[in-house]
């Protein structure tokens, strides 16, 4: 199926998105069943091991007795978590941007392919999102307000590492190049999509059982990282067709002419 290529409204991202995750859902899940769900439901049981399970009315002495278990286990839970920051998340993340675009393209992919792709990119990615980081905690100790404007400026630094030939600070450069247009368009698509994602991910907590809940809540929100990636990603090429004139390029490849600029490396 082919997709719009080209700048697009706000509405418009957000069709294109939903209608690549709805086309390719299976693909997209499949990355997050290999890398995020297991993890998530191995991190979430231990914690559910380790932790006392809360009556329907606690007491004092039942919240005490949760966080004295919860701190006893503190070098534990950290340790996953840091695994799950710096290793599992990037190479998911990095895994449905090159499959979101490759679709969004109308090229072939699949979840296998897409996740050595991640591999190949993990080193630039897990240094373009310390320097991110960096650069967003710097801004917000910054009076806030710089903080709030790297956050937008460097929004689609992994996107550009993933789908472009560079990282670190030139990945920065090239984020605040494209979306400083298109800004505002930006941080609605932000605030929408975590409006949606928190709304589908709060739907597990309608569940009583605990295990059934975490089973519920790591599918869940595989299906709102998948969205919102999808989301960033589209943007990504809306704001390379405002920036780049992408769909020229695009265009002139699909007839066979000589592309003015290089398309995104595989």
């Amino acid at each position: 199926m082919s997709y719009e290529i080209r700048q697009l409204s706000l509405g418009g991202v957000l069709d294109q998105a939903i209608a690549i995750v709805k086309n390719h859902f299976g693909v997209l899940l499949s990355i997050m069943l290999m890398l995020i769900v297991p993890f998530s439901l191995f991190f979430g049981f231990i914690i559910l091991s380790k932790t006392p399970t809360l009556p329907p009315q606690p007491t004092q002495e039942d919240v005490r007795r949760i966080l004295e278990a919860q701190q006893s286990h503190m070098p534990l839970f950290i340790g996953v978590g840091l695994l799950y920051a710096f290793l599992i998340y990037p190479l998911a993340n990095a895994a449905v941007i090159q499959a979101v675009a490759r679709l969004y393209l109308g090229e072939e992919v699949t979840a296998v392919s897409a996740i050595q792709h991640a591999f190949r990119r993990f080193l630039p990615l897990v240094w373009t999102s310390i320097l991110m980081m960096v650069a967003i905690w710097v801004g917000f100790l910054l009076l806030i307000i710089p903080g709030i404007y790297f956050s937008i400026w460097f929004g689609l630094s992994q996107h550009v590492t993933v789908l472009e030939n560079i990282s670190g600070a030139a990945a920065l450069r090239r984020s605040k190049q494209l979306v400083n247009p298109l800004r505002g368009q930006f941080l609605a698509l932000g605030i929408i999509v975590i409006a949606i994602t928190m709304g589908i991910n709060w739907s597990a907590n309608l569940i009583p059982q605990a295990h059934l809940r975490l089973v519920a809540s790591s599918l869940l929100n595989s299906v709102s990282t998948i969205l919102w990636t999808a989301a960033l990603v589209v943007f990504y090429f809306s704001a390379r067709c405002a920036v780049d004139n992408f769909d020229l390029d695009h265009l002139a490849e699909s007839i066979g002419e000589d592309p003015a600029l290089e398309g995104v490396p595989g």
